[in-house]
């Protein structure tokens, strides 16, 4: 007899700044396993301080209790991107809204400040 073990996803429903690490603003995308999940439609969304962006992505086929980590980079034009840090999630079960603060990558990142909104169904 086979047992079909129940799946979950994450969904990330905003990302809300509260310091940049440049000067006025951030480019920032998000990464999972390597691949850019946000934004969908183009290289990178500028934020600025206080404030936060809709998010909309789904992260399916995850196990109960299965860590995931997204991170947060900062795009630059002539030199090789920055990555600002990690949001580290736990699929615990349908459950939620949740939040989780950016831990910060210290070799790139002095100030930013980033929370990320979440929930798992």
């Amino acid at each position: 007899m086979e047992t079909s073990q129940h799946t979950f996803t994450v969904r990330l429903t905003r990302l809300h700044c509260y310091f940049v690490e440049e000067n006025d603003y951030d480019d920032v995308f998000l990464k999972y396993k390597g691949k850019k999940i946000w934004p969908k439609d183009k290289k990178q969304q500028p934020m600025m301080m206080d404030t936060s962006k809709e998010l909309d992505v789904e992260i399916p086929g995850l196990a109960r209790n299965e860590e995931i980590e997204i991170e947060l980079w900062d795009w630059d034009f002539l030199t090789p991107n920055d990555k600002l840090g990690t949001f580290t999630m736990i699929a615990e079960g349908d459950a939620g809204p949740f939040f989780t603060d950016m831990v910060q990558n210290t070799k790139e990142t002095k100030k930013a400040k980033y929370t990320i909104d979440w929930e798992v169904y």
